[in-house]
Parts: structure tokens; C-alpha cells; sequence
């Protein structure tokens, strides 16, 4: 759930349990690499999406987003994946308002109001 683009859109907001999933699944990991860790998860919960800048997988990229139910919880996660040469940074960042989007209209038909 750590390392995906949609791992970690399904954990946008929850804060207690970022750093325990982090060293469950990265056995070694310094404080450093936590505290990084942590760091850019606070970014993607204000942003309202997650990247996956090869921590999967070496050479893809990955633009994530929640998808929301009728209470506001996030129930799933939608995203988009290529290669490195597909997906540079400057694209990256162009999609996250796109994949926004496409994630509020699901969640919308899922009875998603936002407050």
C-alpha cells in the first residue's frame, strides 16, 4: 500500500497508520526514509492524489486517486500507469487534476457529496 500510487490514494488522510504500514513493508527502513515517507503522504492528502514515482515497480509511474462513498470514506482508488519515457514529471502533475475528476464523478455515483 506504500509503494503504489493507489496504496497510497487509499490512505490519503489516514495519518495514524502511514508510518507503521511504511516499516511493515519497507523491514529496514531508517527514520529518514519513514519520516519521507510521511512527508510526501501529507502532500497527496492535501493534494487530494497520489504519485508512485517508481517505488513499485522501476520504470513505471503512477498518478492515483480516491473514490469516495456516500459518507466520505475512501472506498477504492483509480489510477494511471506508464513508463518512465510516457510519464515525466511535468506530465505527472497534469494528470493529478484529470484523475481528480474521474475519481469525484465515481464517487459522485456513489452517493459522494462533497461539504
Amino acid at each position: 500500500m506504500t509503494r503504489t500510487g493507489v496504496g497510497k490514494a487509499l490512505l490519503l488522510g489516514q495519518d495514524d497508520r502511514w508510518e507503521r504500514l511504511f516499516v511493515a513493508e519497507n523491514p529496514g527502513a531508517d527514520s529518514a526514509a519513514v519520516d519521507a515517507f510521511v512527508k510526501r503522504m501529507q502532500g497527496y492528502t492535501r493534494d487530494g492524489a497520489s504519485l508512485d514515482l517508481e517505488e513499485n515497480e522501476p520504470g513505471i509511474r503512477c498518478v492515483a486517486a480516491p473514490v469516495r462513498d456516500g459518507s466520505g470514506d475512501i472506498v477504492a482508488g483509480i489510477s494511471l500507469s506508464a513508463t518512465r519515457p510516457f510519464m515525466p514529471k511535468d506530465r505527472m502533475q497534469a494528470l493529478v487534476p484529470v484523475m481528480k475528476a474521474a475519481a469525484k464523478e465515481i464517487s459522485v455515483k456513489l452517493g459522494y457529496r462533497q461539504g
